[in-house]
C-alpha cells in the first residue's frame, strides 16, 4: 500500500508540471487502452487459437498454465499450439489497431470454435455488421455469415 501511495505521489508531481494540452493527450491515450486482443492481431496466417495463445503468452506475458485455465484447455494443447505457431509465424503479432479488442475470456466456452466466438462478439457486443466484421478480419463475407449461422444454431 505504501508503494502505491508513493507511485501516485510521483505521478501527481509529473502531471502538475504539464500544460493542459499535454494532460488531455495523456488522458486520451489512457482511455484508448482497452483490455483484450486487438482486432489487428487476427490478420495473420495463424489459426484463431494460435493467435489467442500467442497474444496471451507474448503480449500479456501469461504462463502456459494460466492460459490453459483461461481457455479451458489442456496445458499440453496450449504448449503445442504456441510452439507450432512460433514455427509457422516467427514475427510478432500486429497489435497496432486496438479500435476493437476481443476479451480473452470469451474463449473459455469450448462448445464454439474460436472464429464463431470472435464473430458473435463483434456482432452482438460491438454491434458491427457482417460487412464490417469481414473487413476487420480480412475474411470473405460468406465465411462470416456462415460461421455466425453455425454459432447461432449451436447457441439456440
Amino acid at each position: 500500500m505504501e508503494k502505491r501511495k508513493e507511485v501516485v505521489r510521483l505521478i501527481s508531481e509529473l502531471i502538475t508540471g504539464l500544460d493542459t494540452k499535454q494532460k488531455q493527450q495523456i488522458l486520451a491515450q489512457l482511455l484508448q487502452t482497452k483490455e483484450g486482443i486487438p482486432i489487428s492481431a487476427f490478420n495473420s496466417s495463424l489459426s484463431g487459437l494460435e493467435i489467442v495463445v500467442r497474444y496471451a503468452k507474448d503480449n500479456d506475458r501469461r504462463s502456459f498454465s494460466e492460459i490453459a485455465a483461461t481457455l479451458n484447455r489442456k496445458l499440453s494443447t496450449i504448449y503445442t499450439t504456441y510452439t507450432k505457431s512460433r514455427k509457422k509465424f516467427s514475427q510478432a503479432l500486429d497489435v497496432s489497431d486496438n479500435s476493437v479488442c476481443i476479451p480473452i475470456t470469451i474463449f473459455h466456452d469450448r462448445r464454439y470454435a474460436v472464429l464463431e466466438l470472435i464473430i458473435s462478439f463483434l456482432k452482438e457486443q460491438e454491434r458491427l455488421s457482417f460487412k464490417e466484421i469481414a473487413a476487420l478480419l480480412h475474411k470473405h463475407y460468406n465465411t462470416i455469415t456462415t460461421t455466425y449461422r453455425r454459432y447461432k444454431s449451436k447457441h439456440g
